[in-house]
């Protein structure tokens, strides 16, 4: 079932140091779990290139007290999925250090359903950056696979997907997400690649009755190809995390109603600096 949308468009009125491209893990939704659960889940993302590190909230229906703070969240992370009871949802981003009371930037409204997964990302350019929320969940033909692409770019802002290959028949653009592909179970090759240049390439572990979205960022030197786990069937609880080779974001528990959350990664990221992920619950 789609989430229910409102959102709405601004630029963020501040600049920031410049922060190293990364990466957060999250927490995969199984889908026997989520058709059984009376929750749903939310993870969130800042996916706009050219914006700098913002701070995300999320309310729950009219309440004033956040639920989660994402603390300076970069270009290219995503938080962990959220389990949440049914209701409604705001999502809101400030600039990164806003007071908690400052009017956000943007904002959107979404309806967790039961049994649902759900994506809320700040998508687009800068100037005209908005709130997206995409649903994580696909129905799958026994044995199958689901796949689809998030254009994250604006170094190669349209590319043609090839997966196991065969190309996609449409090209994808800059801010858009594919719908979910149904595709062969088995750990496959997606390459992603522009008109005019640029192309990368990412394994990707499609076992049967896993979801994946694949996002295409823009790397240092080149394009970067992010491989998410979204839903997977046959688990009791929600696992997983990202398949990718650069880094991650770090965390620690600090004090009652406090988490920071996330994890480290690999190698090829420089030393990451100012950014964290918190999470705080509104006490009832």
């Amino acid at each position: 079932m789609a989430a229910s949308i409102r959102s709405s468009r601004g630029p963020l009125g501040i600049a920031c140091a410049a922060l190293t491209l990364c990466t957060g893990l999250l927490v995969a939704a199984p889908q026997t779990a989520l058709a059984a659960s009376a929750d749903g889940y939310v993870r969130l993302a800042h996916l706009s290139p050219d914006t700098p590190a913002v701070d995300v909230y999320l309310y729950s229906g009219g309440a004033k007290t956040p639920k989660l703070v994402l603390r300076h969240v970069p270009y290219g992370a995503l938080s962990p999925y959220q389990k949440l009871p049914t209701g409604a949802y705001t999502v809101a981003m400030r600039p990164a250090d806003a007071p908690a009371a400052s009017k956000p930037v943007l904002s959107t409204k979404v309806t967790v359903d039961r049994g649902q997964a759900y994506t809320v990302a700040g998508m687009g350019p800068y100037k005209g950056i908005r709130l997206q929320v995409l649903d994580d969940s696909a129905a799958l033909p026994a044995g199958k696979a689901a796949l689809r692409v998030i254009e994250a770019s604006l170094k190669v802002p349209t590319v043609k997907v090839t997966c196991a290959g065969k190309t996609w028949p449409d090209p994808v653009k800059f801010g858009d997400a594919t719908d979910y592909h149904s595709v062969a179970a088995k750990s496959t090759s997606v390459k992603v690649a522009g008109d005019s240049g640029g192309s990368a390439t990412v394994k990707v572990p499609l076992g049967a009755g896993s979801v994946h979205t694949v996002v295409v960022l823009d790397g240092g030197s080149g394009l970067k190809l992010l491989d998410l786990r979204d839903t997977t069937t046959g688990a009791v609880t929600p696992r997983g995390g990202v398949d990718t080779g650069f880094g991650g974001l770090a965390g620690h528990r600090s004090g009652p109603g406090w988490q920071l959350g996330g994890a480290g990664a690999a190698a090829l990221l420089v030393a990451l600096t100012g950014v964290g992920i918190a999470r705080r619950r509104a006490r009832s």
